[in-house]
């Protein structure tokens, strides 16, 4: 594999992100059949796994004296603002618990860099099938661990949530909860839609799609499902380098959209009150523009030094519910959570939407439009949520910040173009086929 040791990881890094999918795709029985053996701590058990990979990557990749930017960027993250969160004075546990839910970031990260991109949104695909058989069963069945509850550490938590949106119940299926099921379906059918597969059994991937999602209340991922497979389409007409430039421009816009948002909400901005269709209505906008942003926003008080460096790992988000209830904030943004997260330093992964594209165009136009697709379900889904605590699409914004980190593996491909060359030297990656 070109002499570089880190490529010997793609077929534990295939595993690891297999052992993370079935987790998070069952994650309500198998939590549910592992309390009722005593052993619930196992279900933690490939987050941990994952974790060990990652931070043997690292040491591997700095211990060849190669340059490799992923691994640079997952150690100093880690060295940076979880010593940061420390001296705040966070406790130990929540600022640990905090790093454990960039797991998936990470390991997408690695995914690129060791050229298994193809491989693993391969898996990913697989879950939409998982997801979609969990919910329709969940509405003719109501699965027992739906509403129930688990005690680990000395902390509460729920084997799958049980509520409801305008008297409408909310769907897990057999994840642990409703948006987690609406994620799975939602990036598998775009990604399944983005294949070669015939267009009748594509229309029937998208109604079944919206149906299953449907039926988990989640907005978010039902955008997903309208607008990327359009953006898509009109990507895929368009001649030429016009496709770059559209690509460009649509994440632009999403960016302003998911970007801007928050923004207007923290310079007072309001949507008034209106009513709902079914579950369809402006009330999430209004709650997150009223309460959870504001209360996001007040994690950076005092403005020194937290409105540069955020307040680390931890400090928002599932560790602040485990550990600080009192304060917790969802983030319910993927820029609110990064810029809580870690200040100024969330303009990094702004570029990273960015960053290598026109490389990628150039260079391999099919991994450009697979990459495109993954912004914009990222950017969608980010819109009205942190993303990163999500394993899914927290693995996808990692395989985002893989490409803008290392453009050559993300183009997958054994022969580059000269730009993509170390001067004088061999091609710098493997074949990837997808």
């Amino acid at each position: 594999m070109n002499g570089n040791p880190v490529f010997s990881f793609r077929g534990l890094v295939l595993a690891a992100l297999a052992l993370m999918l079935a987790t998070d795709a069952l994650g309500g029985p198998i939590r549910y059949g592992l309390q009722a053996l005593g052993l619930v701590g196992i279900s933690y058990a490939p987050f941990l796994a994952v974790a060990a990979l990652v931070a043997a990557y690292a040491l591997t990749a700095l211990g060849s004296l190669r340059r490799d930017a992923v691994a640079l960027a997952i150690s100093a993250l880690p060295a940076v603002w979880l010593s940061y969160a420390l001296l705040l004075g966070q406790p130990p546990a929540q600022v640990a618990f905090g790093l454990y839910t960039w797991m998936p970031v990470f390991l997408g990260m690695v995914v690129v860099a060791t050229g298994a991109t193809g491989g693993a949104l391969r898996l990913v695909a697989l879950v939409w099938g998982v997801a979609v058989a969990g919910v329709l069963a969940n509405l003719a069945y109501r699965f027992p661990w739906v509403g129930g509850s688990y005690e680990i550490f000395g902390v509460q938590a729920e084997f799958a949530r049980e509520w409801q949106a305008f008297g409408v119940d909310r769907l897990p299926g057999f994840s642990r909860a409703s948006f987690t099921a609406a994620n799975q379906i939602a990036i598998g059918g775009a990604l399944l839609l983005a294949g070669s597969m015939p267009p009748a059994r594509k229309v029937v991937v998208w109604l079944v799609s919206v149906v299953a999602i449907g039926l988990t209340t989640s907005k978010a991922p039902l955008a997903v499902m309208f607008a990327a497979p359009l953006c898509l389409l009109l990507h895929d007409r368009l001649p030429g380098r016009s496709r770059f430039r559209f690509s460009q421009s649509v994440i632009g816009c999403l960016l302003a959209v998911a970007i801007g948002l928050p923004v207007a909400a923290r310079l007072g901005l309001r949507f008034g009150e209106g009513g709902n269709l079914a579950f369809l209505s402006l009330g999430s906008v209004v709650a997150r523009m009223e309460e959870m942003w504001p209360r996001a926003y007040a994690l950076l008080d005092p403005v020194w030094p937290r409105l540069l460096l955020g307040v680390g790992f931890g400090g928002i988000g599932a560790g602040q519910a485990y550990f600080d209830p009192a304060r917790f904030s969802p983030g319910d943004n993927l820029f609110v959570f990064l810029v809580a997260t870690f200040g100024v330093g969330a303009l990094v992964f702004v570029a990273a939407f960015w960053r290598g594209n026109a490389t990628l165009f150039e260079a391999a136009p099919p991994r450009h439009r697979l990459f495109f697709l993954l912004a914009m379900l990222v950017l969608i889904l980010g819109t009205m949520a942190n993303v990163v605590e999500s394993a899914l699409s927290g693995f996808l914004l990692g395989l985002i910040a893989g490409k803008a980190l290392d453009p050559r593996a993300a183009a997958g491909e054994s022969v580059l173009s000269p730009s993509l060359r170390r001067p004088g030297g061999p091609a710098l990656v493997a074949p990837v086929r997808i």
